[in-house]
């Protein structure tokens, strides 16, 4: 994942403020993998979501 979706990773990790941005942030970009099909990255944005409302 690191070398095609390493500058979505850095932008995940940098973004900054209450959780519930960082959340929506993260759901937002679920949808856009979902539109190009991008299964892979939606299982890992998936337990990144998770792991932010277990916060």
């Amino acid at each position: 994942f690191s070398s095609e979706y390493g500058r979505l990773f850095k932008i995940l990790e940098e973004v900054q403020g209450p959780v519930e941005v960082r959340i929506q942030f993260v759901e937002f970009s679920i949808k856009e993998a979902a539109r190009f099909k991008r299964r892979h990255l939606i299982q890992y944005l998936e337990k990144i979501l998770e792991k932010l409302k277990s916060e």
